[in-house]
């Protein structure tokens, strides 16, 4: 017996060392090699698991990433595509084949910059690269761009001529066919981008871009006679979108032709695979077309209909419930909701019941009870993409984005091309301060979205922030195309040209928005305009524009503002005033008048005056924050503490709840040196809304700075995360120095050093980079900056509990350094 063991033991441990002596290179090749055969058998699930054990043992394996990249665009996923080619290019910059792909995906994205950045570098490595007609149509896409930022319409039309040649060669080039119909576009020429989209369907019969923009052009033309039949055409073809069902009736709504987007959704009920689904989305119609009561008729017709034991009638009896709920009768909504859950055997429609009812106690503000009936929802269906994300949704306010990020790739594997599921995931890396993992999710929701104007603006938002308004302006352009009177985002549009200082374009949106003619429209061109001639600096013009739009009820009280600014700019206090006088003799009692008179005469230095007219609003307006606020401002500006305490405490004494009221209240407490109160208030305001990056770096940054247990920090950084890779002083100084204390001390100064230099006055941000400097072996930097803020400490009233600590730190570098000039 035992020889036989010692045989096998010896066997085992043969093939132990003959894998340790194999490479994890050649193990990585291994599964390389097994990979490319099972791709070039079709087995693709199996094919990818081998390349991610390449990746596992070798990231810088140049051939799986290309292979990787290949399988991805076969999966008509180019994003994943794309992010394979460019690793490929950080491994072998002079990859020709790599860099040449990363030009073309990046081309057909409408990434302009990276477009150039690999094209430049593939034509480098190939001297007749640049007669490829691919890496041509990338050549002419960055060349238009460029024509249309610098209003170069002749280079533009040039191009545009060059891209219609190309196609004359393979028509099915989609990048210059792009050029082409941007080019109709922008010019115009309708007819011609009709013919332009229609040929483009005719190469790419299902590609949903050109029908969108095809569909958005009649629009654009008013061929109301073309619209329904395309729509129709789209609903044929793409059988699979019930949003298609949706747009239809929209336009039917806009049409005012109610009875034909009824007759629609009937119809669909009989002929879709879903009928259930057809009768609630014609319920929903009926409710936003006809109202409540002729909604209500309907549900209780289908329920008449279906047997007694059938188990499609919890559906109509949960909607008649919500309808009941959203009238004003929570409580009759709620216990019909529960009634059905507690009578219904698990299913898919009690499942989808028991989610409408966690949303009525969310909103009820029951909480405890919305989270037991989402996790019941769980277990019995793991994969129920509605629960993931209500239960994601709660894990990232609770400061938990990683687990967050489990639950959304769970439902993700269930819906990969659902919007609101990437910008959920946007959020959980936003708040895992993952800024460019964000940014992905964000351009994969409006990707999945088509563009939709929520999902654009919410990325182009974004990329603003990040100092890329030029790939924002393309993001919008290409939404705007789809839906080109979309007035959300030609505000958002014009807002960018504004920030650029773009005149011309930015004229151009202001026009587009006087075509639409809509109060909603003027509104926004209204103000672009201002903004516009703000920025020109035309202060006659702009002075007579807010006149105009003084006389206006929507905009009259903005524009005083505007133009009281214009006076004081021009250090006319006295025109102001009369100003003011003149618009207040038309209507004396008007309250928002009067405010506006009260900060005149704040700014005048005329208290009295102004503490009179706050003091009367607030007798007729107690509940009115704005002018709490105010008279609180008002004290402060005095220098009379005592008086502002007493305004902040009659204030909360009436609005308790008040979210800015209360901010004050704990910036007071932290000013007086009472951090635990202060601290207690910010938790109260977080708790109520995580979201609020603000209050999360106020919180975090007095936790960290003023709680010194491990279990505190770790709640500050969870808390904090969100900052990393900011540029804002204040969520500087935060992120940094829960990191010093965290032990990382390179990356913590890497954040206090900027912090410190922009906020040189506050004597806690010096602190921070004194400390830090000290904890990193740093000792003359430390010794100065402990200087520093031991002079702003010595300067400032605040109550700072390590000022001994500083003066200790002192004693101990001066010594350290004396003893070792010695």
């Amino acid at each position: 017996m035992f020889p036989r063991i010692l045989r096998i033991t010896f066997v085992i441990l043969s093939c132990i060392l003959l894998v340790a002596c194999e490479t994890a290179e050649e193990r990585a090749q291994a599964h390389f090699e097994k990979g490319t055969e099972l791709y070039e058998a079709g087995d693709i699930p199996r094919a990818i698991i081998e390349m991610r054990n390449v990746f596992k043992l070798d990231t810088g394996h140049l051939e799986a990433r290309m292979l990787m990249a290949q399988i991805e665009e076969d999966r008509d996923n180019e994003r994943a595509a794309y992010g394979q080619y460019l690793a490929a290019v950080e491994i072998a910059p002079d990859h020709f084949p790599a860099q040449y792909a990363a030009a073309r995906l990046a081309g057909a994205s409408g990434d302009w910059e990276a477009a150039e950045r690999h094209l430049t570098a593939a034509t480098g490595l190939a001297p007749d690269a640049d007669t490829d007609p691919v890496l041509r149509a990338v050549g002419l896409g960055v060349a238009y761009q460029a024509a249309r930022r610098d209003g170069d319409l002749a280079l533009g039309l040039d191009v545009s001529r060059e891209a219609a040649d190309l196609l004359d060669i393979d028509p099915s080039l989609m990048i210059a066919r792009q050029i082409v119909i941007n080019d109709s576009l922008l010019r115009q020429d309708w007819d011609r981008a009709l013919a332009d989209i229609d040929a483009a369907i005719v190469e790419a019969p299902d590609d949903r871009f050109f029908y969108d923009l095809r569909l958005a052009l009649l629009g654009q033309v008013n061929r109301t006679d073309e619209i329904e039949a395309q729509l129709r055409s789209m609903i044929d073809r793409f059988e699979d979108d019930p949003s298609l069902h949706q747009t239809l009736v929209q336009w039917y709504v806009t049409q005012e032709r109610i009875d034909d987007a009824e007759a629609h959704l009937r119809t669909r009920i009989d002929t879709s695979e879903d009928p259930d689904e057809a009768r609630l989305m014609l319920i929903d119609f009926i409710i936003q077309a006809r109202g409540a009561d002729p909604a209500l008729a309907e549900i209780d017709r289908i329920l008449a209909d279906i047997a007694s034991d059938n188990a499609k009638r919890g559906l109509y009896r949960a909607a008649r419930a919500s309808l009941v709920f959203e009238q004003g009768d929570r409580e009759s909504g709620i216990a019909e909701m529960q009634l059905i859950i507690d009578t219904a055997a698990p299913s898919d429609e009690t499942r989808r019941i028991k989610l409408a009812l966690a949303n009525m106690f969310e909103r009820t503000g029951s909480p405890v009870g919305a989270r037991t009936l989402v996790e019941e929802v769980l277990q019995e269906d793991p994969t129920n993409v509605d629960a993931l994300m209500k239960k994601a949704a709660w894990l990232i306010e609770g400061d938990q984005p990683d687990e967050a990020l489990v639950e959304l790739r769970r439902a993700l594997d269930q819906a990969p091309r659902n919007p609101e599921l990437f910008s959920l995931m946007a959020r959980a890396q936003e708040r895992a301060g993952s800024r460019d993992l964000m940014g992905e999710m964000l351009a994969m929701a409006v990707e999945v979205s088509n563009s939709a104007p929520a999902e654009s603006l919410r990325y182009a938002d974004f990329l603003v922030q990040d100092d890329r308004p030029l790939v924002a302006e393309s993001i919008l352009v290409g939404a705007l195309r789809l839906r080109p009177g979309d007035l959300s985002l030609l505000d958002g549009l014009g807002t960018i040209y504004v920030r650029l200082e773009d005149w011309a374009r930015a004229q151009d949106v202001i026009r587009a928005l006087e075509r639409d003619g809509s109060s909603q429209a003027t509104t926004i061109a209204n103000a672009l305009t201002v903004r516009l001639l703000a920025g020109q600096n035309r202060q006659e013009e702009l002075r007579a524009l807010l006149g105009e739009l003084t006389a206006l009820p929507e905009t009259g009280n903005q524009a005083m503002v505007a133009t009281i600014r214009l006076f004081l700019a021009d250090d006319d206090v006295a025109g102001a005033f009369a100003f003011l006088e003149e618009r207040l003799a038309e209507t004396p009692d008007d309250p928002d008048l009067r405010f506006i008179f009260a900060g005149l005469y704040a700014v005048d230095a005329q208290p009295v005056e102004a503490r009179e007219i706050l003091r009367s609003l607030l007798e007729e307006f107690p509940t009115n924050e704005r002018v709490w606020l105010s008279l609180y401002n008002l004290s402060r500006r005095q220098f009379d503490q005592d008086q502002a305490d007493e305004v902040l405490t009659e204030a909360l004494a009436v609005l308790p709840e008040s979210t800015t009221l209360n901010w004050v209240l704990a910036s007071e407490r932290e000013r007086q040196g009472d951090i635990p109160g202060a601290i207690e208030i910010y938790e109260e305001l977080y708790a109520r809304n995580t979201n609020s990056p603000v209050i999360a770096n106020n919180l975090a940054s007095l936790i960290s700075s003023f709680q010194e247990d491990e279990e505190s920090l770790r709640r500050a950084y969870a808390i904090a995360r969100r900052l990393r890779g900011t540029e804002v002083p204040q969520f500087q100084d935060t992120y940094g120095w829960i990191v010093a204390r965290l032990g990382n001390h390179g990356e913590a100064l890497e954040y206090l050093e900027p912090a410190a230099a922009a906020l040189s006055g506050d004597p806690v941000v010096q602190f921070h980079l004194a400390r830090t400097y000290d904890l990193a072996g740093e000792g003359s930097s430390a010794l100065e900056a402990y200087r520093t803020t031991l002079a702003l400490i010595e300067a400032s009233a605040r109550a700072l509990p390590f000022r001994d600590e500083v003066l200790l730190a002192i004693t101990r570098l001066e010594t350290e350094e004396g003893s070792s000039s010695n």
